[in-house]
């Protein structure tokens, strides 16, 4: 019986998403005001979330840079070790420059609609 259901599930899936847009409300829609409530309340948090995220990576980023820095001169003088506490500063290094610029993309394309 619940494998029928499962089957039946996921058979109806890919249409799930446009009977949802079919029987949508008017509500979505534009009011006279300008935009509606649900997209500048998704707007606010996308802003709040990526002002936040500006702070968090440079701050989580130096931390772990920090520690492998702090791992390297513990690691007595292997070179293995030293290599590796390298790599991991560079992937740090990289990781953190990649999620400035998403999260600086993000804001600019959000800035569009702030209007």
């Amino acid at each position: 019986m619940l494998r029928k259901i499962a089957d039946a599930m996921k058979k109806a899936g890919p249409y799930v998403p446009v009977i949802l847009l079919a029987f949508a409300k008017a509500a979505f829609a534009a009011t006279s005001g300008g935009q509606p409530q649900i997209v500048t309340g998704a707007i606010n948090l996308l802003n709040d979330a990526t002002s936040w995220l500006l702070g968090i990576i440079p701050a989580g980023s130096g931390a772990a840079i920090g520690y492998h820095a702090l791992m390297k001169q513990m690691s007595d003088g292997d070179p293995a070790t030293a290599a590796a506490h390298n790599r991991a500063m560079r992937n740090v290094l990289i990781g953190g420059a990649i999620g400035e610029s998403a999260v600086g993309i993000t804001k600019v394309f959000l800035s569009y609609f702030q209007g």
